[in-house]
């Protein structure tokens, strides 16, 4: 029989301490590839900062990352994008005065040789053809040519995760997506992440259950810095733990 393919993500015994604080403590995690993964928890559990440390924003005090098998603990955020991990942020970086399609043609030619070139897209340039099919995976063709300051904010986060993918990243890590959202916006971007192919890995940072539980395959739920459940989403919401956790009880 072939051998089992290496993990997209394993994490081993990883930590991050900020002076006094231990943000994140041996935390050991392993996320298959084609894996939906939803890390869970309540403010200041650590979820952000462990997303930075997989995605290079910031090192880690110890332990060790690897992406398919290769190390990356020690690698900058560029040579992490360039293997195939694509994120989005809390807070928005897009370019308002630019439109839909601007930016995603700017998020393709970013990952392009020669990226920094400045050059007008001819009509048959195939980043400018890419830009325009990503607006349509996003369900924003319909606004490609929108300046990006007249987006509702749910289009907006449709935009982000449409720039993570420019670069057709293996692992798809995504910070808090439905913050900020309306009730009316969520279900338009829980399709988007359904509709996801499984060639990719997901990885979501998110608050909201009625998002994360329905896209992942797998539930992590922190508290502290450290793990303090990893089950299936149709098992999280019953946890002992969890409801601990999230009802106040957890101390």
């Amino acid at each position: 029989m072939p051998p089992d393919p290496a993990p997209a993500l394993h994490l081993t015994g990883i930590g991050r301490r900020f002076g006094a604080l231990h943000a994140v403590r041996d935390v050991t995690l392993t996320v298959a590839a084609g894996e939906r993964r939803a890390v869970l928890g309540p403010n200041g559990a650590g979820k952000t900062t462990l997303f930075n440390l997989v995605c290079g924003d910031i090192p880690p005090t110890e332990g060790r990352i690897a992406f398919f098998g290769a190390d990356i603990t020690h690698l900058p955020p560029h040579r992490r994008t360039r293997l195939g991990i694509g994120r989005t942020y809390q807070t928005s970086l897009l370019f308002n005065g630019l439109s839909v399609l601007d930016n995603l043609y700017l998020a393709v030619r970013g990952g392009r040789p020669g990226r920094f070139s400045v050059r007008r897209p001819g009509r048959g340039d195939p980043d400018l053809a890419r830009a325009r099919a990503l607006a349509e995976r996003m369900r924003l063709a319909h606004v490609a040519e929108r300046p990006v300051a007249d987006l509702s904010h749910g289009q907006r986060r449709q935009l982000e995760v449409g720039m993570a993918l420019a670069c057709d990243p293996k692992v798809l890590m995504l910070d808090e997506p439905a913050a900020g959202l309306s009730p009316g916006d969520r279900p338009e971007l829980l399709a988007l992440l359904k509709g996801l192919p499984r060639s990719l890995t997901l990885v979501l940072v998110e608050h909201d259950m009625d998002v994360a539980l329905p896209a992942s395959d797998v539930v992590t739920v922190m508290k502290d810095g450290a793990i303090a459940v990893e089950a299936p989403p149709d098992r999280i919401g019953s946890d002992p733990v969890v409801q601990a956790i999230y009802l106040g009880g957890g101390h």
